[in-house]
């Protein structure tokens, strides 16, 4: 219920007799604030200044712009669009009424004016509207938000490296405004580089929420009882701090590396994430030879007392890595097949092997080419490379 003067919605009249705007004035005055115009000119400058109206009364019948073209100038206008608008007519303009409809009014009422109907009428059209407002206002805060979070997202991906000995590049597309993927690599000492890419189930502010925490965790190095050193210590520690049950029922998957430069090897993990590709060459003049990278475990917070496993493998003189999410190579392709994790590793093996270039955005365009329709990917697609020489 309106309480205030302020409060009260905006009604705005649009009649070129003086008598029927005095009638209304006094029949909605209670619970309205009344703006009034004599002419088609006036009231559509009355109608866009702010603040705008919530319901126009506009009669039909008016010497040089009638109610006809007032409405039209009124639906065309991106200020005044959404404003309702309700047709004053006489009895004998009833066989109009559908054309006003059709122009985008949304009710009429007929003169001679009878209060309790206009009123009724009136009540439910502006509430409606004002419903319609704060709706597209909390879509509006909640869209700001998810803007807000995948920003977030986005300014915790790492920097990407152009060293002697190493270089890097990623690809990060959300399928949606927010997805559930998130990536990194950081030095955990002057040795030891951590690599690791978490990939959350579904999409939306749950995913991405979920996504933050764990990867928080793992670059501030804030898990307890963890060795950092260790995948196996590091999963093992995530899906103990990350039960699903308490996660909504949330879980994710995880590939994590840690990288030696003294020793030249990369210890690896994974729980219910792809393989990760590491390309080795012994020489120039040679061909890269391909090895998958990854542990047998379920996804993160699946079970309790899961005890996850890592292991090992001894870099050569050049290398390159490709860690990635199950967004990369899951679409459907022009073809009608389903692409899996081992037609993209095949992919990889037959087109992205250089272990001089970097080629992630190559790879992006490559599956873009391959899926079978120009929309976006089903899933979020991520995917970081690195150059060890």
């Amino acid at each position: 219920m309106v309480n205030t003067a302020q409060d009260k919605p905006i009604i705005l009249i649009i009649d070129d007799t003086p008598s029927n705007i005095t009638l209304m004035s006094g029949i909605l005055n209670n619970a309205y604030k009344v703006k009034a115009a004599t002419n088609g000119k006036k009231g559509l400058e009355i109608a866009a200044t702010s603040p705008l109206p919530d319901l126009i009364l506009l009669d039909i019948m008016m010497p040089e712009m009638d109610g006809y073209q007032v409405c039209d100038a009124l639906k065309k206008s991106t200020a005044t669009s959404d404003i309702p608008v309700i047709f004053l007519t006489a009895k004998n303009e009833s066989e109009d009424e559908e054309k006003g409809l059709k122009m985008g009014a949304v009710d009429y009422i007929t003169k001679p004016v009878s209060p309790p109907i206009a009123l009724s009428r009136i009540a439910s059209h502006v509430e409606l509207f004002r419903q319609k407002k704060a709706l597209i206002e909390s879509q509006r805060a909640l869209s700001d938000e998810i803007n807000e979070a995948a920003s977030y997202i986005q300014s915790l991906l790492p920097q990407k490296l152009d060293q002697d000995t190493i270089k890097s590049s990623w690809q990060h597309i959300p399928s949606s405004a927010l997805g559930g993927d998130a990536f990194g690599y950081h030095y955990i000492d002057d040795d030891h580089m951590a690599i690791y890419l978490i990939d959350v189930c579904g999409h939306g502010v749950g995913a991405a929420m979920l996504c933050i925490s764990a990867f928080n965790l793992i670059r501030s190095q804030s898990l307890t009882d963890t060795n950092f050193h260790s995948p196996a210590s590091v999963l093992n520690a995530l899906n103990r701090a990350f039960p699903m049950e308490q996660q909504n029922l949330k879980y994710f998957t995880i590939w994590y590396g840690v990288y030696s430069k003294g020793d030249q090897t990369i210890k690896f993990g994974s729980a219910g994430h792809p393989h990760a590709i590491i390309l080795r060459q012994d020489h120039p003049n040679s061909t890269p030879k391909l090895t998958k990278l990854g542990t047998k475990g379920v996804a993160i917070g699946c079970f309790d007392g899961i005890d996850f496993v890592e292991d090992q493998v001894q870099l050569t003189a050049r290398n390159k890595l490709y860690v990635f999410s199950d967004g990369v190579y899951e679409i459907t392709t022009a073809e009608d097949k389903e692409m899996t994790l081992e037609d993209f590793t095949d992919l990889v093996n037959e087109k992205f092997n250089s272990v001089d270039e970097l080629q992630s955005e190559s790879i992006y365009e490559k599956i873009k080419q391959l899926k079978d329709n120009a929309g976006p990917l089903d899933d979020d697609f991520s995917i970081v490379e690195l150059i060890f020489h």
